[in-house]
């Protein structure tokens, strides 16, 4: 399964515009449980951007935001967790019947 982030906006002549980062199935359910815990406290999420030089400095962008997560259907977002979660539990098998042959 692949999981996206997308993000959209319009231009100023109201162009849709899209931007998509695809996440590494490691880090699904990490996402999927910080996306649960943003609904489920009803905070707004902080956005922010951080850059980092050839050398490994960091600096933080100027660039920051805050924005709300609802949910379209709840029930909806339960089957993807499931979904999720069955296949890391098939992942984790398939690498435990490697380790053992």
């Amino acid at each position: 399964m692949k999981l996206r982030l997308i993000l959209k906006t319009k231009t100023k002549k109201n162009k849709d515009i899209s931007l998509k980062f695809s996440i590494a199935p490691s880090k699904h359910i990490g996402f999927i449980n910080f996306i649960n815990l943003a609904r489920s406290q009803d905070l707004p999420i902080e956005i922010s951007f951080e850059k980092i030089s050839k050398k490994g400095q960091r600096e933080e962008s100027k660039i920051y935001g805050q924005f709300k997560l609802q949910g379209k259907v709840d029930s909806k977002m339960y089957e993807l967790e499931e979904e999720i979660q069955e296949s890391e539990r098939k992942r984790k098998k398939l690498q435990q019947k490697r380790k053992q042959t």
